[in-house]
């Protein structure tokens, strides 16, 4: 046949293949990794929730009739409040629990024999209120 070209499919390399598909790869995880980031909230950007509250210590281990705990949450300008009866401390002004103010940040009780479950949450108006921190507070006798 004169005229006609015999045209065949040439198979690509497979080195060419593999790092085309590891090219796809490492750009999916990419943007994956960066809708992550921006729906947890990176530094600098603005958060949605409270961080929640640490205790220090949290527990009693050396505590003879009273301990002094530290309640302190990375939120700046957020309250504090707690409770020590095993119920719930929930935000806002008229919340339940004590309220304390972060700059001090510290509170004392008495501990015994029966566990004291200390509760704490931080709030702040225009975020949602932090997770519950909680920690038990007795001592063995003899102390």
């Amino acid at each position: 046949m004169l005229g006609q070209r015999c045209v065949t499919a040439l198979p690509v390399p497979t080195i060419i293949m593999d790092k085309v598909t590891f090219l796809f790869a490492a750009l999916t995880t990419i943007v994956a990794m960066t809708i992550l980031q921006a729906c947890a909230g990176t530094p600098g950007s603005a958060a949605t929730q409270c961080a929640k509250p640490t205790l220090t210590p949290s527990d009693a281990t050396r505590a003879t009739t009273s301990v002094i705990v530290r309640i302190a949450t990375k939120t700046p300008g957020a309250c504090l409040r707690y409770t020590l009866d095993g119920s719930t401390p929930t935000g806002g002004p008229s919340g339940n629990g004590t309220q304390i103010t972060t700059a001090s940040g510290k509170i004392s009780f008495p501990v015994g024999r029966r566990e004291k479950t200390l509760k704490a949450i931080a709030y702040k108006p225009g975020l949602a209120d932090s997770e519950i921190a909680e920690a038990n507070y007795a001592y063995e006798f003899p102390y």
